[in-house]
């Protein structure tokens, strides 16, 4: 374990993955440098040297775990690609329900967000409108409404 060196940590105060790395360190905790602390919410840039363990605890079950190949990486990454696209689809689907004027018709994304931004100016102004009804016949609006 390194001693007061400037770059290093006591543990558990920070763990480095990288030769630079940005850390925020715990209330109260020693630097490690001249004994300073660092206060509440602070950020330290740490450099490590290149030689330095990358994790200082290792488990049995980070050494079973194989890397993944290039093709897995790229497989997830697909996946994750499709999860987002679906979301994104689904997504317009469930404006194309809300917004009136959108249903049977074919989905150009462009359409489905022009037609949604003008329903939405539509109902903000019938809010106001019935904001100012309630009011001339003598009722009142909390202002948590009015936006």
């Amino acid at each position: 374990m390194p001693s007061a060196q400037p770059g290093f940590m006591s543990p558990g105060s920070l763990s480095l993955s990288n030769s630079a790395t940005t850390a925020t360190i715990n209330p109260g905790h020693s630097n490690g440098t001249e004994g300073q602390t660092v206060p509440s919410g602070s950020t330290l840039i740490a450099t490590t040297l290149a030689s330095a363990p990358a994790s200082t605890s290792t488990t049995a079950s980070d050494k079973e775990k194989p890397r993944l190949t290039e093709e897995e990486k790229k497989s997830n990454h697909i996946a994750s690609e499709q999860k987002r696209r679906a979301a994104i689809r689904e997504g317009f689907d469930r404006l194309t329900e809300l917004v009136p004027g959108l249903e049977g018709q074919g989905r150009s994304e462009s359409v489905v967000l022009n037609k949604t931004v003008e329903f939405m100016r539509l109902k903000l102004q019938e809010r106001r409108d019935l904001i100012a009804e309630i009011e001339r016949i003598g009722g009142h609006v909390d202002d948590s409404f009015r936006t």
